[in-house]
């Protein structure tokens, strides 16, 4: 992100407590480390890792019942909107990595915020997770329709004050508090929560630009081997538009291998478009 985002941006990393010293050197005018505890609306308490589901935490409170770490990631992302006071929200997973320059001026247009959705409706029968769909409609109070747009990317352009007032629609449905909308719920997404609340209760898109355009190249499922060439034709085969590349954390895929590859594909890019090698920076 030093190296590659420009424009009017801070970065805020989430981390849970134990990896608090991993991270707090990254400190500096342009980021901010925080604790989960400061983000999240409710006291949660970090019960242990499950092995046997890829290393996934278990959290529990009173409030909420039990919930996963991939849960808590999802209510991070919803709750920081009542932490920071920055207008937009961009989200990107920590295991999304920049290969080409970016200014975030280009995550607005016309004062409307970057809105990614899919082209096209379509009937939950062809959506990869239906599941999320049906959710988010019983979590929102919404009649069910033929057919949906889906939401889900790598690289998500959110409006702050939107997320507000979703918070405040979930907390008037759910026990005056929005993240009691969570709990016993295993398949849910903060992303198509969010898109159904802008597309199907706001119904008003003067804050919002969809486009279908995605941002970051992402690997949802395994590759055959796994290997160097694999990688590297994936990080080569960007959109005109596409900006990073993300390889779920799940996969397996070495993080030494894909570091090696990924400094590979950035300086193909920068050599490409005829820039300097970025400098690491110092804080």
């Amino acid at each position: 992100m030093d190296a590659f985002v420009t424009g009017n941006w801070h970065h805020y990393v989430v981390v849970d407590r134990p990896h608090y010293t991993l991270f707090k050197h990254l400190q500096g005018p342009r980021r901010s480390v925080l604790l989960t505890d400061d983000v999240m609306p409710a006291k949660m308490r970090l019960l242990f890792h499950l092995p046997f589901v890829g290393g996934r935490s278990l959290w529990w409170s009173r409030e909420t019942g039990l919930s996963l770490g991939w849960h808590i990631q999802q209510m991070v992302k919803i709750g920081i909107a009542a932490v920071v006071r920055e207008e937009g929200l961009a989200y990107c997973d920590s295991d999304v990595f920049f290969l080409k320059p970016f200014d975030t001026t280009n995550l607005v247009s016309d004062g409307r915020f970057h809105f990614y959705r899919a082209y096209e409706r379509r009937s939950l029968e062809h959506i990869a997770n239906p599941q999320f769909i049906n959710a988010s409609v019983d979590l929102l109070g919404l009649a069910k329709h033929a057919q949906y747009f889906t939401y889900i990317e790598n690289l998500i352009t959110w409006r702050r004050q939107t997320v507000l007032e979703m918070c405040s629609h979930l907390a008037s449905r759910h026990g005056g508090k929005w993240h009691l909308a969570f709990r016993n719920r295993l398949q849910i997404s903060e992303y198509t929560l969010y898109g159904l609340f802008v597309d199907e209760v706001q119904a008003d898109h003067n804050f919002h630009n969809p486009t279908y355009n995605r941002l970051c190249r992402t690997q949802w499922s395994k590759m055959v081997n796994n290997s160097d060439e694999d990688i590297a034709a994936f990080c080569a085969g960007l959109d005109a538009n596409q900006v990073a590349v993300g390889f779920q954390s799940f996969l397996g895929v070495s993080v030494n291998l894909l570091e090696a590859q990924f400094e590979k594909a950035l300086a193909s890019h920068l050599a490409e478009a005829n820039l300097p090698a970025p400098q690491s920076p110092s804080f």
